[in-house]
């Protein structure tokens, strides 16, 4: 069977959760089917969208063929005055107004037309699929929220499967989502919460599918190595990924902040790690360090050297980073305000979340106090990833759904 995984941009290194998640996806199933990617020569996410990086062409990377298209040129002023409406969403009105009046968007329909057309999209590709619709078997779309999503699962009409990253967000209510959800022959989702939000937001899904993705556990985690390699003396709580608002990094570095201040005796520090940038005032400099980008062993081994990882985002479908976290047996202190981290700790016993300050400021005091019981905490989140994400369960899974069975159990 030949499949092709869709994304804006690809390759190896490149930030962000449903970019690795593609990868390492395709990587594991090319030994069982074979595997495309079709993408833009967008670098990535971060990168200007109107800037084709990439030589168009196919090209061999880690023994997967990789197509590329050039992108359409886009209006980003008026995609950016759209985004700009959508990122300042009100979310508790939205949802209330989502109540009284179901199919309400957030922003008009022009306005949607106007957020899609003028997002990442390449008609090469488009063109492509429609030419070449008869050589795969299937076409598996990633993430939700991209024109190459949106236009490029119109194109593979049948053949089309998402595996949206559905969030919890202001982009999800957008109406134009709603017929690409019901249209597409599949939907894979990777956490219940997730597949119960986009039930919520667009009705019974015949062709919904809870599979969940892989995560890495063949790795090894030297504490004491990246302790040295950053002089990192003394326990501090681990932020990982990119940083900005919207994954909460500024609400983590404030509630620190003040944790700092309400316990000036307590030695505990906050460690980031990731791309982006966040502000860190002055006089917590040494209390806050942001270590940016850093290699992935660096990562591993920080992972083991963390009192435990702190995950703030609320917009979440997965997380990779609380499941490496977890596979190193350390222990996760999440948002309560995302269903989907928040059950995953309830459900593993691998963490405890929060709500407000006052709940991160004493779970933060309970991980320091409580070393046996943090442990613990750690070591049944390592259980609950081993036994339910390792890449030899989910392979097996996904294997089963592209051969034709529903890949659950």
């Amino acid at each position: 069977m030949k499949i092709a995984f869709v994304i804006p941009w690809y390759g190896k290194g490149i930030p962000g959760g449903a970019e690795s998640e593609c990868r390492k996806t395709a990587l594991h199933l090319k030994g069982r089917f074979d595997v495309e990617v079709l993408t833009t020569c967008v670098r990535d996410f971060q990168s200007d969208w109107n800037v084709d990086f990439h030589k168009e062409g196919v090209e061999v990377a880690e023994g997967i063929r990789v197509r590329r298209f050039p992108v359409r040129k886009r209006d980003t002023h008026s995609f950016d005055a759209v985004n700009k409406r959508l990122m300042h969403t009100d979310m508790g009105r939205l949802k209330a107004m989502r109540s009284a009046r179901p199919g309400f968007s957030p922003v008009s329909p022009n306005e949607e037309e106007t957020y899609i057309r003028e997002s990442v999209n390449s008609p090469a590709l488009y063109d492509y699929i429609v030419r070449s619709y008869g050589e795969y078997d299937l076409f598996i779309f990633i993430p939700y929220m991209f024109g190459t999503t949106y236009f490029g699962s119109m194109a593979a009409r049948d053949k089309a499967a998402l595996i949206p990253c559905l969030h919890d967000e202001s982009y999800a209510y957008l109406s134009i989502y709603n017929a690409m959800f019901r249209n597409a022959r599949r939907v894979i989702f990777n956490s219940s919460s997730e597949e119960r939000l986009a039930r919520r937001l667009f009705g019974a899904l015949d062709g919904g599918v809870l599979l969940g993705t892989g995560v890495d556990t063949e790795f090894t985690s030297e504490p004491e190595r990246f302790r040295n390699k950053y002089s990192m003396q003394g326990p501090f709580v681990l932020y990982a990924g990119r940083k900005d608002a919207g994954k909460n990094t500024p609400l983590l570095v404030d509630f620190f902040r003040r944790f700092k201040a309400d316990n000036p005796a307590n030695p505990m520090k906050l460690v980031l790690i990731g791309p982006g940038d966040v502000l860190i005032p002055g006089r917590y400099k040494k209390e806050i360090i942001d270590l940016g980008f850093i290699e992935a062993q660096d990562k591993f081994d920080a992972y083991g050297a963390a009192l435990c990882l702190c995950q703030p985002s609320v917009n979440e479908s997965f997380s990779i980073v609380l499941m490496e976290a977890w596979a190193c047996s350390t222990p996760a202190l999440v948002h309560a305000g995302c269903e989907v981290t928040r059950e995953f700790c309830v459900e593993s016993g691998g963490g405890l979340y929060f709500s407000n300050y006052p709940e991160f400021a004493e779970g933060l005091l309970f991980m320091c106090e409580n070393d046996g019981v943090r442990k613990g905490l750690g070591q049944k989140g390592s259980s609950f990833v081993r036994r339910n994400f390792a890449w030899d369960v989910v392979t097996e899974r996904l294997s089963s759904f592209i051969r034709g069975g529903n890949g659950e159990g």
